[in-house]
């Protein structure tokens, strides 16, 4: 699920991943577990070896709704929050047993004050963040809930082999029943 987060692809993440590997703690998760709770101070990052994880907040109306996935090979934790040793925004929850590497906050740091390409990787990596939220942000009002459905499904084809059509309609910002007329519409196309 590589492309998921499509941005990430344009950093070369290896110095980080080994930096993680070597130094961080492995810890693992069963399903259902949290990696932090909304409302909690987050304390770690990781770098998923085995696993995913959904990202969700709770509205005003006490509904959930999906706001990310983390896949294997690929970071997890609330990043601004992190770095800004703030309370969390969303729930991080394991979709099925997970095993992680975790750094605390003052590891990242240290690993970004070990020279100038480490300060400009997290530059880059907070700048890749920013531009992976404002892109949805942006698809969400010129995109259509289905050309938005068949961008995710074009882009990462196994999705739906990990997360529920319920799961899916809540990230794309749709009802179920909005989704199932849209994939019907699709096969019909098809």
């Amino acid at each position: 699920m590589k492309d998921f987060n499509k941005y990430t692809s344009h950093i070369n993440f290896s110095p980080v991943i080994d930096f993680t590997i070597q130094q961080g703690k492995s810890v693992s998760y069963k399903k259902g577990e949290y990696f932090v709770r909304q409302g909690e101070i987050c304390k770690t990052l990781g770098f998923v070896t085995s696993g995913s994880f959904r990202y969700c907040c709770i509205n005003s109306l006490g509904e959930v709704n999906i706001v990310g996935y983390t896949f294997e090979e690929s970071f997890v934790g609330n990043y601004p929050a992190v770095q800004l040793q703030d309370r969390s925004n969303v729930d991080i929850q394991a979709l099925c047993d997970c095993t992680v590497y975790e750094l605390t906050h003052q590891q990242v740091n240290e690993f970004y004050e070990a020279n100038v390409e480490h300060q400009r990787l997290g530059r880059h990596i907070a700048e890749t963040l920013l531009w992976e939220v404002y892109d949805r942000m942006i698809s969400m009002y010129s995109l259509t809930p289905e050309e938005r459905y068949l961008e995710i499904l074009n882009r990462c084809p196994g999705l739906l082999k990990l997360i529920t059509l319920k799961e899916l309609a809540s990230y794309l910002l749709i009802r179920p029943e909005t989704l199932s007329r849209i994939r019907k519409r699709v096969v019909r196309k098809q």
